[in-house]
C-alpha cells in the first residue's frame, strides 16, 4: 500500500501542467489556512441547515442569548 505523499505524487504525475498548478495552489491555500474553521454554511443558507452543526453546549447557549437578545431589540424598535 502506498503512502499519501507516494499516493499524491502518482497522481501528479498523471495530470496537465495546467492541473498540477491548480493543485499547488490549493495544497498552497491549505498549508496557509487560518487557524479557525469557517462557517460550514454559505451566506443565506435555510435556518434548518444549522441543525445539522454540532457545537459544545457553551457556545449554543451563547448563541442562544444572542438570538434573545436580537429578539428583545427588535421588540423594543
Amino acid at each position: 500500500m502506498a503512502t499519501i505523499p507516494e499516493e499524491l505524487e502518482s497522481l501528479l504525475a498523471r495530470l496537465s501542467e495546467a492541473d498540477q498548478r491548480r493543485l499547488l495552489e490549493y495544497a498552497r491555500a491549505l498549508a496557509s489556512a487560518e487557524p479557525f474553521p469557517r462557517s460550514p454554511l454559505p451566506p443565506g443558507s435555510p435556518p434548518e441547515a444549522l441543525l445539522r452543526i454540532r457545537v459544545s453546549p457553551e457556545v449554543g447557549e451563547a448563541m442562544e442569548r444572542a438570538l434573545e437578545d436580537c429578539e428583545r431589540l427588535i421588540l423594543l424598535n
